[in-house]
């Protein structure tokens, strides 16, 4: 398997590195302080702008939420951003609106494109990826993350029952799958009904090193899965531990677990967004080289805590945002 060389670093340090031009963002307004953070690190080079007001089906605290749309709408608004550039849209939207929104964000935007998933749930930046990805138009594709100071105690409430993600659920010619690989995450919401389908092997990826109090989180986890799940032993042989800021590595990881895509598998994000990315982007990978469709099963909360995180990590006085190449002058990076 021949190692493709796919840039990430700091988004200050790889921008200047990527083929010149203005740029055109696609975020959240949320209530996290990092859904801004892309956006004025780069209001001085975007050709154009579109912010997702991404709302829960059953707000709550209703009123606290709608004052925290407002203080970081008003961010946006001071840092050069227009009204029109905001979106109203539902947590749960059916599929073809979310093509929609994109098909309108695209509509005037630069060949240059910044997926901002910071914010940004997996329901829709899942199949955002996959529909970037099939668009001839757009030339560069690159994914940034945002990292937080700090996060609540409890992220999410109300989950839905475990299900494949959107677009990520074509029919499959087998019925059981090889792998299940795990994100391992803060809470094993519904996962243990997948242990319950005919399954080869399961694997784990853990994000590594996560830091106190994440680590306890993330053990946790797993005790949880222990506690709950029988006659599957969860052995240290298939514990990967992978570091949460390193896509390309990921990636390759799920490339060596399935032997590129000839394993059947079932992927299971429950940890980092940036893991996660690398699950979404060799479901693509392997949709795009015909192999058996790999299905992306979640339990998706219908209530987000105002508190999911507070702050924005800094290092060496900047805000600690991951950028991530997908795609440069029309060549895909991430490929099977």
């Amino acid at each position: 398997m021949i190692k493709e060389f796919r840039p990430w670093g700091t988004l200050d340090w790889l921008l200047p590195k990527l083929p010149g031009g203005a740029w055109s963002i696609l975020g959240v307004l949320g209530t996290e302080d990092r859904c801004t953070a892309t956006y004025t690190s780069m209001r001085g080079n975007l050709q154009t702008q579109k912010f997702l007001k991404i709302r829960d089906p059953h707000l709550a605290p209703e009123a606290a939420f709608e004052a925290r749309f407002d203080e970081i709408k008003s961010r946006l608004l001071a840092d050069g951003a227009n009204e029109g550039d905001i979106r109203d849209v539902e947590l749960l939207q059916d599929i073809d609106t979310i093509m929609e929104e994109l098909e309108h964000f695209l509509q005037n935007s630069s060949p240059r494109i910044i997926l901002d998933i910071s914010s940004m749930p997996k329901r829709w930046f899942f199949p955002l990826i996959k529909f970037l990805l099939e668009k001839p138009q757009v030339e560069t594709l690159v994914v940034t993350y945002t990292s937080a100071l700090t996060y609540g105690e409890q992220l999410s409430s109300d989950p839905a029952a475990l299900a494949p993600i959107p677009t990520f659920d074509t029919p499959r010619t087998r019925d059981h799958y090889d792998e299940l690989v795990i994100g391992v995450g803060f809470a094993p919401l519904g996962l243990k009904d997948l242990f319950e389908s005919n399954i080869g092997k399961i694997r784990y990826f853990f994000p590594f090193p996560p830091g106190p109090p994440n680590f306890f989180r993330n053990w946790q986890f797993l005790r949880t899965l222990e506690s709950e799940v029988e006659n599957r032993n969860l052995r240290v042989e298939d514990r990967w531990q992978i570091h949460m800021y390193d896509v390309p590595t990921a990636f390759d990881a799920l490339r060596r677990v399935t032997r590129d895509g000839e394993r059947t598998c079932a992927l299971a994000p429950f940890g980092p967004k940036t893991l996660s990315l690398a699950m979404c982007l060799f479901a693509v990978a392997a949709g795009n080289a015909s192999k058996e469709p790999v299905h992306i099963y979640y339990t998706q909360p219908r209530r987000y805590a105002l508190d999911y995180t507070v702050g924005i990590k800094e290092v060496g006085g900047v805000p600690d945002i991951k950028a991530y190449c997908l795609r440069i002058d029309g060549r895909d990076l991430y490929s099977l």
